[in-house]
């Protein structure tokens, strides 16, 4: 069972809130917010909790999932989508 979970774990690069942030072009502080336990599990990004360390699982399917749940297209004036 170890031995699965550890070729899990290897399928997803580990990053943390500052990598997330970088690659989301978002601020640190907005991320971390976003995963304290006073959020709404909604509105929490899913991520593994390793003591006070927070990481996350780049292109796992919860967090492609929550981006995309949370993500909005909004229409430039020429009424095509950005």
């Amino acid at each position: 069972m170890r031995t699965l979970a550890i070729k899990k774990m290897a399928d997803y690069e580990i990053i943390d809130a500052k990598e997330l942030a970088k690659r989301w072009k978002l601020p640190e502080s907005w991320v971390r917010n976003r995963t304290r336990a006073r959020t709404s599990r909604e509105e929490q990004i899913p991520c593994v909790r390793l003591g006070r360390y927070i990481r996350f699982e780049w292109q796992h399917p919860s967090l492609v999932e929550w981006f995309e749940r949370h993500r909005t297209y909004y229409q430039q004036k020429d009424g095509k989508l950005r």
